[in-house]
Order: C-alpha cells, then structure tokens, then sequence
C-alpha cells in the first residue's frame, strides 16, 4: 500500500508507508537514547558534585529527556535518532513542510497514543487506519514514510552536460519534457523543505518509466538522469 502526497508545486508522489515494526523499532532505539542521556546526566551530576539540592536537577534532567521527541522531529525534519536509524521520517499529508506546531501535536498525543497505553493504542491506531496514522498524526496531519538512505543534498542549480560528457543513461530519452520539469520541481521542494524522502519515491518513478536498473544513491542518480536527458536532447 502506497500513500499519495501532493507537493506544494501539486506534484503527487506514492510513499511507502512505515510499518508498524519500524515504527515500533525506531521507539525501542529513542528509548535506549533517552535512557543513555539519563544515565549520562547522572554520571555528570555525580562527577561535578554540583552543590545545593538535586531534586532540580534532577527535574531538569527529566524535563529534557521529556522533550526529547519534540526537539528532534522540530530540528532534524521530522526524524529523531531512532526514525534516522530505520530510514522514516513523519511527513505532511498535504506535502507541505513539518512544522513545530505539528510535531508539538504529536508530543502532546503521545502520552495517550504511547505513554500511558505502553503503545498499544498507537500500534491499533496505525493497523486500522488507512494511511497508518496514530492519534497523535490524525490531529497534525501527518504519517511516517519509509524512504532510502539519507545523502547529503548538493548544490543543484546547474543541470547542464558539459560537450564531453558521457551519457550514462541512454534510456534518459525515454522522459518528456513534462517528466524532466517534475522531476526538477521535486528537487526544488527537496531542497526547499529538506524533505529529502522525496528522492526514494522519485527515483523509483524514473526507473519504473525509463526501466534502469541501478544501486547508483538516489541523489546522484536524478542529477546523472538530468545531465543525460539535457545532453541527449541537445545532440
């Protein structure tokens, strides 16, 4: 099952939702992060010897591992360490960017959706729902896609070949042009957004229409297939 999403430039892309095993596997990795951070403030607290009371460290220790979720999915795009680790990330239904309000949302509803029901109610939730939702995502409208291994996004303002370049791709000519602007809008909204799980979905339309067949990272393959398509139709 496949989730549509339409971009701000009104491009759909079909995500592969997360199942409810990643989602569950991503928990048990932030867990055993929140648990280190504990452990690790501890030891600190013991080795400074900080005077005064420890009951407002000890608040205060509380209070970050608290907000953990909600700082990682509002700073790194809708990833926390345990989502980086699965390769997911909470994603906007309307295509549009995760904002803090969402990923507050998504806190909030967590103590009902994880915490209190030990995550039994967010684990129905995603069974039943259509676009595998938990509470918390129903109310920010969001869910969690599974996308390929993160790159690091390059410059891409120029897409023209060089006179000697080598075609890599000759199935490139396979695209229109109409495919060849989609596929420069989503990069935009790549880079725009940071919302870089676009590029496993948009680089599995390109090999399902031109029949490529290569490892080659997502990043790399759309910049070789741009270059490819710009060299061929111009000689």
């Amino acid at each position: 099952m496949n989730i549509s999403i339409s971009t701000a430039h009104n491009v759909d892309i079909d995500y592969t939702p997360a199942g409810v095993l990643d989602r569950i596997l991503a928990t048990m990795i932030d867990g055993a992060v929140q648990l280190g951070i504990f452990l690790l403030g501890i030891m600190i607290f013991g080795l400074l010897d900080l005077p005064g009371s420890s009951t407002w460290y000890f608040i205060l220790l509380t209070v970050i591992i608290a907000l953990y979720h909600l700082v990682c999915e509002s700073v790194f795009h809708g990833q926390s360490l345990g989502k980086l680790t699965m390769h997911i990330q909470v994603v906007k239904l309307n295509g549009k960017k995760l904002t803090f309000w969402d990923c507050m949302l998504r806190w909030i509803f967590r103590l009902v959706d994880i915490s209190i029901s030990s995550g039994a109610i967010a684990v129905i939730s995603i069974m039943i729902s259509k676009r595998m939702q938990r509470l918390g995502d129903m109310a920010a409208g969001t869910t969690v896609i599974r996308h390929e291994k993160d790159v690091t996004l390059k410059q891409m303002s120029e897409f023209e070949a060089p006179e000697e370049y080598q075609v890599v791709f000759q199935q490139a000519s396979l695209l229109s042009d109409k495919d060849i602007k989609i596929i420069k809008e989503v990069l935009r909204e790549v880079r725009k957004n940071s919302n870089y799980a676009l590029l496993g979905p948009l680089t599995k339309k390109i090999k399902e229409i031109t029949g490529i067949e290569t490892d080659m990272i997502p990043l790399e393959f759309v910049e070789t297939i741009l270059k490819d398509y710009s060299h061929l139709a111009n000689n």
